[in-house]
């Protein structure tokens, strides 16, 4: 079945499906390459992690207490900037 689309071309619309057909499943192939890379990355972060972590426990404690006091300030800070503005704009 031939059709004549707006730009006077003529396309065969079967093969045309058949194509994007193609199309989605390398996509779909594509992607699950893709997945299985990222769950292999994953798990390697997360060994090297635990490694570490169990090497220098002290050391790792150390900087999860640094982050979390750094987030706290800055957490703060926002809040009570927000109030600040809240308060002048009355």
């Amino acid at each position: 079945m031939r059709t004549k689309i707006g730009n006077g071309h003529h396309v065969e619309l079967e093969k045309f499906v058949e194509d994007i057909k193609a199309v989605v499943r390398d996509s779909e192939e594509l992607l699950k390459a893709g997945v299985s890379v990222a769950r292999q990355r994953a798990i390697a972060g997360a060994k090297t992690t635990d490694r570490v972590v169990r090497e220098h426990p002290y050391q790792s404690l150390g900087i999860i207490f640094g982050l979390g006091v750094l987030v706290g300030v800055l957490s703060y800070s926002l809040f009570t900037r927000e109030d600040i503005i809240m308060e002048e704009e009355r």
